[in-house]
């Protein structure tokens, strides 16, 4: 089933100003790469990498499926690659 609806954690939220992100270019590389995600050892279940508008790589993880509707996407936090990450 395709992922149709994102939660986003407040973390998620808060760092996606702080880092500069879109939450339409998140959300639109967890929905276009999510079949070449990664697992992530972390607090999210998936990990992968996608691409801004404006050609910036990010990274971001992700539960999914989340709260067992294979249609949600739980998005714990996302980070450029062209800066420091901060916790």
């Amino acid at each position: 089933m395709a992922i149709e609806r994102f939660q986003w954690t407040e973390h998620a939220e808060q760092r996606l100003g702080e880092r500069r992100l879109a939450r339409g270019d998140v959300e639109r590389a967890i929905r276009d790469g999510h079949g070449n995600r990664q697992i992530n050892a972390g607090r999210a279940d998936w990990l992968l990498t996608g691409i801004t508008a404006e050609k910036v790589p990010f990274e971001a993880v992700y539960d999914h499926p989340a709260d067992g509707d294979a249609a949600v996407a739980r998005v714990v936090s996302a980070w450029r690659l062209d800066q420091p990450q901060s916790a």
